[in-house]
């Protein structure tokens, strides 16, 4: 086990309308590990994410990130793939260079080389409008990469799309991984995704959300289209169902 990256000790969240969102939340994540959260809606998932990534403050509880705050260091992906539609794909990907004061030669390269690694480096000069919602999510995915990211954190991105592409997407993603070993914290409702995707998932219950589980995912590596149809994988799917049940006070 990897040291921990990113540490969360007693994490509560609460909002001006009086909403309770986390309950005190303790969670470790290993530096290179790609760890998902599972619940129900509106049991504090983005929020938590949103609180790893600094763009929330939580109302008590500690935040540790084993590495330097500075920009690049953490990226997120949202569910909308929020690009610039006035901006080429090229333009989109080079935005979080451009912020953190990158030259513009190297920004190009860098861009360059994150839209071959999702696979659309043939459409550097097309705009937003012109592509899939598929294709939408790899240019938001290559903005995310562009800095090489310490932590990558990803809530609900495949959500909107049809079955077939978020299955490619899956794997395309989990290649990434594999090849450059982000920290990866994934945010789905989805059981299948998350058993395919993972390391390990975590499960957090009803609102006030709080952690109730916390389950190794025993399949090996790497995970394959042909994975997904066999006895391994729905084992875990349904161990994973029936955790969420009980987190959810449903029979499962």
């Amino acid at each position: 086990m990897n040291a921990p990256l990113l540490t969360l000790s007693g994490i509560t969240q609460s909002f001006p309308s009086g909403t309770q969102a986390l309950r005190p939340v303790d969670l470790s994540i290993a530096e290179g590990s790609f760890v998902s959260l599972v619940g129900p809606s509106g049991c504090g998932k983005s929020t938590l994410l949103r609180i790893a990534s600094g763009l929330l403050t939580p109302t008590s509880g500690r935040v540790a990130r084993a590495f330097e705050s500075k920009p690049g260091g953490v990226a997120f992906v949202f569910q909308d793939s929020t690009l610039m539609p006035w901006a080429t794909v090229a333009r989109n990907v080079s935005l979080p260079l451009e912020l953190a004061g990158v030259a513009a030669p190297e920004a190009v390269v860098r861009a360059t080389d994150a839209l071959r690694r999702v696979g659309l480096a043939e459409f550097a000069d097309a705009y937003p409008r012109q592509l899939s919602g598929g294709m939408r999510m790899r240019v938001s995915i290559a903005r995310a990469i562009v800095t090489n990211p310490r932590l990558l954190l990803m809530d609900e991105p495949f959500a909107a799309l049809d079955e077939f592409t978020r299955f490619k997407l899956n794997e395309d993603l989990l290649q990434l991984w594999q090849a450059n070993r982000w920290t990866v914290m994934f945010v789905t409702h989805s059981v299948r995704e998350a058993v395919f995707l993972s390391e390990r998932v975590v499960v957090m219950s009803p609102r006030p959300g709080a952690v109730v589980a916390d389950l190794t995912i025993h399949l090996p590596a790497p995970r394959t289209d042909a994975m997904r149809l066999g006895h391994a994988f729905a084992d875990e799917c349904a161990r994973l169902t029936h955790i969420l049940g009980q987190a959810m006070g449903v029979a499962a």
